[in-house]
């Protein structure tokens, strides 16, 4: 009996002393401290922070067209995206600074000024305007709209390079960083006292072909006259050599020897060869084009001062196609002796 009673007791005896363990026994958080790595689960980065009304990217938009742009343009630029944008480009701003200066950079009033562009690519869409030089040689061109920009300039009384025209891109190739402290410059020349010249071209017509014998067989001209003459009735004396071992090379070797008996040639790399030297003068002057060399040329235009055998000066210009042989002359001559070879 004792020990039935026993038993029970030692059983509840033992749960108390379970349930007495177990309040006793510290707390754990359930967020670590500063400093303290939490033992239930493995650190996890922050997530980022969104915005309640994350911002949307704006689409690029071209640029509005001018007011001037046809209907056509318009509805374009509404209805063709890929159009759009390759007018917007074509809308590129032009600004232009430019300076008109003579030969001593002296500046130049009064020169005429020709503007030429095409705001948009259509018929109507080519634009013209016109200015003068001020007194100190500036000129401008701004608030229009364009790829290129054309500038012909002209005055009376002066000699203008390039014929006169020159052309710059703003929205392909090389653009034009314009600068009005730092004007493009236009350097006229001006006109002097001229003389009367004796010019000559030969052939004598456009539609005429002249060329030069491959073996050497010389070719002799009298520039007073323009014509062919023979061995030692000419002023110029005209060789030419060339070597194709293939018909196919577009590279060969090829040789040209200019003759002035008695006289010379001298190089003239101006524009506007008007004063001759006096010294300098060579005679054969050769052009030797190996086809080894590095800057081998298929057709040459040169122009030479010439002193003539009987003391004159003059000019030449001289083309030439060493393929063929086909060349052609344009001589102007001084008879007075002078070396002033500005025409009239």
């Amino acid at each position: 009996m004792r020990k039935r009673i026993w038993i029970p007791l030692v059983v509840v005896l033992t749960v108390c002393l379970v349930l007495l363990f177990r309040t006793k026994q510290p707390q754990r958080s359930a967020t670590s401290q500063p400093g303290e790595a939490s033992t239930n689960q493995p650190s996890q980065p922050e997530p980022p922070k969104v915005a309640a009304n994350p911002p949307v990217p704006s689409t690029p938009q071209p640029p509005a067209l001018p007011p001037s742009a046809t209907a056509l343009a318009q509805n374009l630029a509404k209805t063709n995206p890929t159009a759009a944008t390759r007018l917007a480009l074509w809308q590129a701003p032009i600004e232009f600074y430019g300076r008109v200066v003579d030969e001593s950079h002296n500046a130049v009033a009064g020169a005429r000024v020709t503007f030429h562009w095409t705001e948009i690519p259509a018929p109507d869409g080519n634009r013209t305007a016109t200015s003068e030089s001020d007194l100190d040689g500036l000129f401008s061109l701004r608030g229009q709209h364009g790829p290129d920009l054309m500038v012909a300039i002209g005055k009376e009384g002066y000699y203008v390079p390039h014929g006169g025209q020159w052309g710059y891109h703003y929205a392909f190739g090389d653009k034009l960083s314009p600068d009005p402290r730092n004007p493009v410059i236009f350097k006229l020349l001006k006109k002097g006292k001229g003389e009367s010249l004796i010019t000559s071209s030969f052939p004598a017509e456009r539609r005429q072909i002249a060329k030069l014998h491959h073996d050497g067989t010389p070719v002799e001209l009298d520039l007073y006259k323009g014509a062919e003459v023979p061995a030692g009735g000419g002023q110029l004396k005209l060789e030419f050599w060339r070597a194709i071992t293939n018909r196919n090379a577009n590279i060969f070797d090829w040789k040209c020897q200019l003759t002035v008996p008695g006289g010379g040639l001298v190089e003239a790399p101006e524009e506007f060869a008007f004063d001759a030297p006096e010294s300098g003068y060579q005679s054969p002057l050769v052009i030797d084009m190996p086809a080894t060399n590095e800057n081998w040329q298929g057709e040459t235009r040169s122009r030479y001062y010439i002193k003539l055998p009987d003391g004159k000066y003059g000019r030449i210009d001289f083309y030439f196609l060493p393929y063929n042989g086909v060349f052609a002359v344009q001589s102007a001559i001084n008879p007075t002796g002078s070396r002033n070879l500005e025409p009239p």
